[in-house]
């Protein structure tokens, strides 16, 4: 009773109509040309009235969302009679306009029928019935997929991290996670995730590929097991929750510390060219700073070269090298040495499957687009016909049709 309130309604019309569809298409794209264009754009602070309206972030801004809620809510309705309509024509209920095939006899008229695949007993024939279905499913593919994308928007939850061998870290633990990136209903925090890496080479060469990174990583969720893979340029690591590691591009030198009391430390250097520069944290103090110059860059196939390092505190500044000890937190420390550090990210894309999914529904709703599905319906003498492509060609064929004689009247 509520469905046939709501769709006899003035709005459904509205909602499945061409223009409708086309006005919002046409918003929509326009307002994506606008919102890519317009961070580049931006030679000043954005004014308060755009502000106010989203404009600082175009694709989150209530503009776009009402757009895409249209946009729904069309393909939606257009869904729902696509569906009442393909019930209609498979039970033989052919709209207005369908061909009609007048019968010269009645076994004439259903041999010719037979002849181009049209099968069943009763007044129905159907040919190829699924291709029926193909604009539903198109259709369908199309609403999965908005909802798998807007699903993702609000869940997606993704990091960076970094780790040098030996190094371990929890996600979830302050100031770990840089860059991050979440949805609007994404957890507050990171996923509470143990990350150890135990092997890392940044000139990996596999066979046909130019060389590149390759990590051995293990990690788990806090209470289940561990589990460890490869990580390349394809490769990553799946977890529970939803959570996948993949191996990120950025990469640096590390110093590698031995503290006269706890765990072994590391410093991650950054930079470009041949200067690479990092700091440690003093309880109270000013942090330690460090920079290391190397003869070549990092990335220079013959390697870096000598690498200098250069310790600066409070106290001045000295050359460090390995085996030396320095003041670091009221203790000692020793540098054993450098080391690589590599970049990871995490991710959480809870509306990937369903994104996929949808996808697949399109790509089967043009399949079944292609099939040349027909129904016919026989009575008083004739057949009225409904095909999706060639029912003009099925009409000038039964005109032309001599029976007893297989494919006469074909093209």
């Amino acid at each position: 009773m509520r469905w046939s309130i709501v769709r006899g309604s003035p709005l459904v019309p509205l909602l499945r109509s061409p223009g409708f569809a086309r006005a919002t298409l046409v918003y929509l794209a326009s307002y994506a040309g606008v919102g890519a264009w317009l961070p580049r754009a931006r030679l000043a602070p954005v004014p308060g009235w755009a502000h106010a309206i989203g404009l600082e972030a175009p694709f989150s801004s209530p503009l776009f969302l009402v757009g895409c809620a249209a946009l729904f809510a069309s393909t939606c309705a257009c869904t729902w009679g696509k569906a009442s309509r393909a019930r209609r024509i498979f039970r033989g209920e052919l709209p207005p306009g369908s061909t009609v095939l007048r019968a010269r006899t009645a076994a004439d008229l259903e041999a010719f029928l037979r002849q181009r695949g049209f099968r069943g007993q009763g007044p129905v024939r159907r040919r190829l019935a699924a291709g029926l279905w193909g604009s539903w499913l198109l259709h369908a593919g199309l609403l999965v997929l908005m909802v798998g994308a807007l699903g993702q928007q609000a869940f997606y939850d993704g990091g960076s991290f970094e780790l040098a061998p030996g190094e371990a870290l929890r996600l979830d633990e302050p100031g770990r996670i840089s860059a991050r990136s979440r949805g609007l209903l994404a957890p507050a925090q990171p996923p509470a995730l143990e990350v150890v890496l135990r092997e890392f080479d940044p000139r990996h060469h596999e066979p046909g590929y130019a060389p590149d990174r390759r990590s051995l990583l293990a990690a788990r969720l806090v209470g289940s097991g561990w589990r460890s893979a490869a990580l390349d340029r394809a490769q990553g690591l799946d977890l529970e929750g939803g959570v996948r590691l993949y191996q990120a591009n950025p990469t640096g030198l590390a110093l590698v510390l031995s503290p006269a009391e706890g765990p072994l430390r590391s410093v991650h250097l950054h930079g470009t060219g041949r200067i690479m520069e990092g700091a440690l944290p003093r309880p109270g103090a000013e942090p330690l700073r460090f920079e290391a110059s190397s003869e070549r860059g990092l990335l220079d196939p013959d390697g870096t070269g000598a690498i200098r390092v250069l310790l600066r505190s409070g106290e001045g500044t000295r050359e460090l090298r390995p085996g030396e000890t320095f003041a670091m937190g009221g203790g000692w420390a020793t540098l054993l040495g450098m080391a690589w550090w590599s970049g990871f990210s995490y991710a959480r894309s809870p509306g990937m499957p369903a994104v996929l999914a949808g996808f697949g529904l399109i790509l089967l709703g043009c399949a079944a687009l292609v099939l040349p599905a027909g129904v016919a319906r026989l009575g008083g003498g004739e057949a009225r016909l409904f095909a999706v492509r060639g029912g003009e060609q099925l009409r000038s064929e039964w005109e032309r049709w001599a029976p007893g004689r297989r494919g006469s009247g074909d093209a």
